[in-house]
């Protein structure tokens, strides 16, 4: 892996993402909380624990463990296509 340090502070630049914010991992951070809302929506007792089934209600013990692999893995796939994308122009811009 290189860093291109000149295109670290352009805002157009290879490290520039929508707005100044990568969706990617936004997205990413989003899908590792949602398997852990039903167990957190169980403890503050705000669903009743017939509304879900039961081990998915006991991922909200293990929590931290799969909000991070889930978001780990997803934003790792995510961001391997961007990469592939966002290569693939930075090439073509510069032949």
């Amino acid at each position: 892996q290189q860093l291109n340090t000149d295109e670290l502070y352009q805002h157009s630049g290879q490290y520039y993402f929508s707005k100044g914010f990568n969706n990617r991992a936004i997205i990413a951070l989003l899908l590792g909380i949602l398997p852990n809302v039903p167990g957190f929506l169980l403890t503050i007792k705000v669903i009743s624990h017939d509304a879900f089934p039961e081990w998915v209600s006991h991922l909200y013990n293990y929590a931290w463990f799969v909000g991070f692999f889930v978001s780990g893995i997803s934003y790792i796939l995510m961001m391997q296509s961007y990469r592939k994308i966002n290569l693939n122009a930075i090439t073509a811009n510069s032949k």
